[in-house]
């Protein structure tokens, strides 16, 4: 099972629930994953949930407009997106915001449709893309490119791709082969081993990226309450196996298999979601042992 980190949470007032869904579309229609609908997976406490998603999102787009203002729903999740530094506000239609988010620029969406070239809405992107760390998608031009230039693009990319994987393969196989032959004074060829390394020594496994002390919170627990200030530290014990431990009981001791997807390294099987972004200054662990709980912290 692997839980990957949503690229943007949208806070919006249910009466908005239209916009958001608007909004929701277009942001996927660029790439982005979105937590917007409030789906809750049978089971989990609607507030853990919500909360699990705001503290873990990379990204949080509140929708003001007369019914969000009012919501305390709504208020909480934007003040929790302002203290991770997170935030990104848009106007859905003109109104006096509250004092304490007054000082933060706000995009513009008002009258706006769903058009990606929408000036406030290419705001909202270019907001999301200085968090994230991703540029902002850009638009397609007008004209659609002739589907030989296509092809002959997609050719070109798929070859270098193939090439590349070739070198990797040859690099890393070729000093397993066998012993290279010296030719020694008298003419005969010894077989001592190359000393060329293999390319698998070279560069860092999954473990490698992630070892290291988090400091961080209990966000949700089936059998318990939220807590912090909790410290979880991670040893490697193979190129893509770590041994996850902490002195917070619950968390106990969990052996993780890893594997890399992006700048996210995560569980590559197994019943024990994990995910190391390391996007984040510092990286930030998500972390939930067998399913049972939710923990979220920062490397130190």
């Amino acid at each position: 099972m692997l839980l990957l980190v949503t690229d943007v949470f949208v806070s919006y007032a249910s009466e908005d629930r239209e916009q958001a869904q608007r909004l929701a579309h277009a942001f996927d229609q660029q790439g982005w994953s979105v937590w917007w609908d409030r789906k809750i997976v049978a089971g989990q406490e609607f507030d853990q949930a919500i909360e699990y998603e705001l503290e873990s999102a990379k990204s949080v787009v509140v929708l003001w407009s007369s019914r969000s203002i009012a919501s305390e729903w709504v208020r909480n999740e934007a003040a929790v997106g302002a203290q991770r530094g997170v935030l990104v506000p848009a106007m859905i239609e003109s109104v006096k915001l509250p004092l304490e988010f007054r000082r933060k620029q706000t995009a513009d969406l008002t009258g706006w449709n769903g058009e990606l070239s929408h000036s406030g809405f290419r705001s909202v992107c270019e907001g999301v893309a200085s968090i994230i760390g991703r540029a902002p998608p850009q638009l397609p031009d007008r004209a659609t490119p002739a589907r030989g230039h296509r092809l002959r693009w997609s050719t070109a990319v798929i070859g270098v791709a193939l090439l590349l994987c070739f070198g990797v393969y040859a690099l890393g196989r070729w000093p397993t082969a066998g012993p290279m032959p010296k030719i020694q004074s008298g003419g005969s060829a010894s077989t001592e081993p190359s000393a060329i390394p293999k390319l698998s020594d070279a560069v860092p496994g999954p473990a490698d990226l992630v070892v290291g002390t988090y400091f961080g919170a209990v966000l949700s627990d089936s059998q318990g309450n939220s807590r912090s200030d909790i410290a979880l530290t991670i040893v490697k014990l193979g190129r893509s196996t770590v041994r996850v431990t902490s002195d917070y009981p619950r968390l106990g001791t969990v052996e993780v298999a890893l594997t890399q997807a992006g700048n996210q390294i995560v569980n590559a099987d197994g019943d024990s979601p994990f995910v190391v972004d390391l996007e984040r200054n510092p990286p930030t662990l998500l972390f939930g042992p067998h399913g049972k709980l939710a923990y979220s912290g920062s490397r130190h």
